[in-house]
């Protein structure tokens, strides 16, 4: 009798345990990243009209250095950069000036490249408050004497199947079967400081089912949404890699 009641009290004590450990559980949520910037307010925005847009031409010398800077929708949040507090900028774009999973050798491939005179990151020190179009970026960019200047950002998002509306929150510590799904397109321009002039727009797609133990925490999480966009990355640097001779003989042409 002893024994079954000692058992009795322990399958209580480990259901309610559960209990607890389901209803905190259910109480946290992993929130999606914001938007992509929008590349509009990049090509030709700081040109007053279509003509002036077509009228733009290369002025690269080579070999060319490049800036680089990433950019996202305006007020851009993420769980990392929320922590780390490496968002700038108001108006139509926020620059990310933290790296959240971009290495030195994603950047060494790119000033590896023949005709590639270095890379360097732009800095916010040289960026106004106020962001509107590619101007405040070029303008950083001239300063650091950079001939090019690659901008990229990210477009991420969660789903409980690939056709479905992206998650707006994802609750945490349920349903260890559930299956959710991450999509990440990761998109850059590649433009000429001096002019504005459009040298390529590259664009790459990652998507992979993300497994139960993904849910534990925000941490693992957003772990698994930065594992997908480096992924992206990646590729995009890939991208760019091919499309560089043609970038090289394009502005050598004078287009």
């Amino acid at each position: 009798m002893k024994q079954k009641i000692g058992l009795s009290i322990r399958v209580l004590f480990l259901a309610i345990a559960f209990a607890a450990t389901m209803i905190l559980s259910g109480c946290a949520h992993y929130i999606p990243p914001s938007g992509r910037a929008n590349f509009s307010n990049f090509a030709g925005a700081s040109s007053s009209t279509m003509q002036e847009s077509f009228a733009a031409k290369p002025a690269a010398m080579f070999p060319a250095s490049i800036g680089i800077v990433r950019v996202q929708a305006p007020m851009y949040e993420n769980y990392y950069v929320e922590r780390e507090g490496g968002v700038y900028g108001t108006g139509r774009y926020s620059v990310v000036t933290v790296k959240e999973f971009e290495e030195d050798a994603d950047f060494q491939r790119i000033e590896k490249l023949p005709q590639v005179g270095g890379v360097t990151g732009i800095s916010s020190l040289l960026l106004p408050g106020n962001l509107q179009s590619d101007k405040e970026l070029r303008e950083a960019a001239a300063r650091l004497k950079a001939d090019m200047l690659l901008i990229y950002t990210f477009d991420t998002s969660f789903h409980d199947n690939d056709k479905s509306v992206a998650l707006a929150t994802i609750t945490l510590g349920l349903s260890p079967t559930r299956k959710v799904f991450v999509h990440v397109t990761a998109s850059a321009l590649l433009m000429d400081t001096r002019t504005g002039f459009i040298y390529a727009a590259l664009e790459t797609n990652e998507k992979r089912q993300l497994t139960s133990n993904v849910w534990e925490s925000r941490e693992s999480a957003d772990r698994a949404r930065q594992e997908a966009e480096q992924a992206a990355f990646k590729a995009l640097i890939g991208e760019f890699e091919k499309s560089w001779p043609q970038v090289v003989e394009r502005a050598k042409q004078g287009a």
